[in-house]
């Protein structure tokens, strides 16, 4: 989207509101999944739920974690032979729930999820396949030993076949030694399975957690070759499908943040301006209290009247001194009525951030494409009637 049709969407549209761009997104998917092929591309769409029918032709799976995700995607009318119901915490009910509606894929994040997929396997008649999670150390996934006890015992449920594993230990990874030794360790557990247990992985779901540039001293030319890179590592042939599991790396550059100066003061050397937004809104991964500045547009709504930029202190709406957004940004004659407008902010801030704290109203939400134009898929909501006791019970 160029800064013209930016400036428009700015002024027309209420702030504060996210846009998400899908030819951006669509672009850049189609890129994921040409430079990875012939592995496949699953989103995992706790980066973005609003994005999941846009990317339905261009991902083969949905990491799914939640219910309130499961049931996101059954109103989107999405295939369930494409979800993997992930996640830590599956219950019973969620996990039946599921099944009846088709879904095959799952994961285990312990012994006890496993047993769980299996008793509601049996009690449905339905033959469903696993991925056994392994952790990298912290509380997803499970032990090296408790996955092998599973493959060991594997005969004992004949309604799953363990397919293969699943392995993801963070976000924002720039440095490829750091992913290659990953990528050593869980093909080397798959060697060892193979050899010690007679277990044949037939897939790896794995999560390279590749870096997105946010900021404006970040390199942002590293972003392509940073996945280019990456798949170096597997430029042989591997005897097992890999599904590469992405949420931030697919979705961050197409989202924009939207929100207007509403009032200006000097507070002792300090210029400050405060906008409808705030950090409820917009939260860059790596932020660090407003200490970096990210790759905005700054829209003014009268002719400039001086030329020489002020440096300001961009807070929100929030009764709270840690709303700050941006710390000596450069602004040329702000006032009261110009826009800013805050980019790569495609993933995580629309469903992150703290919505309920003063009650404030929760952002609309609009994707725009070329053709398409512009269209409105949330209003804004008030969040008022959620922090008051409900008078009716």
């Amino acid at each position: 989207m160029n800064e013209e049709k930016l400036r428009e969407l700015a002024v027309s549209l209420d702030t504060p509101s996210y846009v998400f761009d899908t030819d951006i997104l669509t672009e850049r998917a189609r890129w994921i999944a040409d430079t990875i092929r012939p592995a496949k591309l699953c989103f995992a769409m706790k980066a973005n739920p609003f994005l999941v029918k846009t990317l339905d032709a261009y991902v083969e799976r949905y990491e799914v974690c939640s219910p309130g995700e499961f049931h996101i995607c059954v109103q989107n009318g999405l295939d369930m032979k494409k979800i993997v119901l992930s996640g830590v915490n599956k219950e019973y009910e969620d996990v039946r729930y599921a099944m009846e509606q088709g879904v095959v894929h799952y994961t285990a994040e312990s012994g006890s999820q496993f047993y769980l997929v299996s008793c509601c396997a049996e009690e449905l008649e339905r033959h469903v396949e696993i991925l056994l999670r392994v952790t990298s150390g912290n509380q997803f996934g499970m032990s090296e030993e408790d996955a092998r006890q599973l493959i060991r015992e594997r005969d004992k449920y004949p309604y799953v076949n363990i397919r293969g594993l699943q392995y993801f230990t963070g976000t924002q990874k720039k440095v490829i030694k750091k992913i290659a030794a990953e990528v050593e360790y869980i093909e080397g557990l798959i060697r060892r399975l193979k050899e010690e247990e007679g277990f044949v992985t037939r897939e790896l779901e794995f999560g390279p957690g590749l870096g997105v540039p946010y900021f404006t001293k970040d390199d942002f030319s590293e972003d392509r070759r940073l996945l280019e890179s990456f798949m170096e590592l597997f430029r042989e042939k591997r005897p097992y499908e890999v599904t590469f599991e992405m949420g931030r790396y697919l979705t961050a550059s197409c989202g924009y943040y939207m929100t207007k100066i509403m009032d200006q003061k000097r507070n002792d050397a300090v210029n400050v301006c405060i906008v409808d937004g705030g950090i409820n809104h917009v939260n860059y991964y790596g932020q660090n209290m407003a200490m970096k500045t990210p790759i905005l547009s700054y829209f003014p709504q009268h002719p400039l009247e001086q030329e020489k930029e002020e440096e300001w202190t961009v807070y929100g709406s929030l009764c709270t001194v840690a709303d700050i957004l941006l710390k000596k940004l450069p602004l040329c004659d702000a006032r009261i009525g110009d826009y800013l407008v805050f980019h790569n902010i495609g993933a995580y801030s629309v469903t992150e951030g703290i919505y309920l704290f003063l009650s404030r109203r929760m952002p609309k939400i609009y994707l725009y494409g070329e053709k398409e134009g512009v269209r409105l898929v949330r209003g804004a909501l008030e969040t008022w009637p959620w922090n008051t006791e409900d008078l009716r019970s």
